[in-house]
């Protein structure tokens, strides 16, 4: 059986700027094990770090605050709200704490979501966002399996697995390391980068 363990993304701090631009929504997508969560936690991190109060609106009750701290969080400074698998409660919750000021980063985890969950929400809800964020200081980080602001969103990773290094014989492998590419679909044409996480168990 192969063991797991927290994966921790060190982000450099130039790499973090163009993830989350200021008065902006940022979406970053990809499938289970694509490296999703490793990077945001790395950006909440980065924030959290520099200062800055974050906010995670967590739909399907899936933050994990020992993976979150061990990423490098400062959960002083996190607001965290879980929204037990409600989509409405998640998006109004998103509305109030963008609307409230003061948090440099929100991030809005809708990973395990229903596409067809999403069909249900108006346009009119990220344009509102969109409108909110313009004046702020503020980002807002999605984190999805596919792209749900469209056009509201100024930008878009898609993120994918491209290696794991693994220690030891089956079946007492632990992971160490995994390689993601990630991809920008907008805006297109820039160059893919290779973010590396290493895993470590938890303290």
């Amino acid at each position: 059986m192969a063991k797991t363990a927290a994966l921790t993304l060190q982000l450099p701090t130039p790499l973090s700027l163009p993830f989350l631009p200021k008065g902006a929504i940022s979406e970053i997508l990809g499938n289970p094990s694509s490296g999703r969560t490793a990077l945001a936690l790395s950006l909440l991190a980065a924030a959290t770090q520099a200062g800055e109060v974050a906010a995670m609106v967590d739909c399907n009750n899936s933050f994990d605050p020992v993976s979150a701290k061990q990423a490098g969080v400062d959960l002083g400074k996190t607001l965290w709200v879980q929204c037990s698998h409600n989509l409405q409660k998640a998006l109004r919750a998103a509305d109030m704490i963008l609307h409230s000021g003061g948090f440099g980063v929100i991030l809005l985890d809708v990973c395990h979501v229903a596409a067809a969950e999403f069909q249900r929400v108006p346009s009119s809800c990220w344009y509102r966002f969109q409108r909110a964020l313009e004046p702020a200081p503020s980002s807002l980080l999605i984190l999805a399996r596919q792209s749900i602001a469209k056009s509201c969103s100024r930008r878009q990773f898609a993120l994918e697995s491209r290696h794991v290094v693994w220690q030891g014989q089956a079946p007492f492998r632990t992971l160490q390391r995994v390689e993601f590419e990630a991809v920008s679909r907008k805006p297109m044409g820039v160059a893919s980068t290779l973010l590396v996480a290493e895993a470590r168990e938890a303290s």
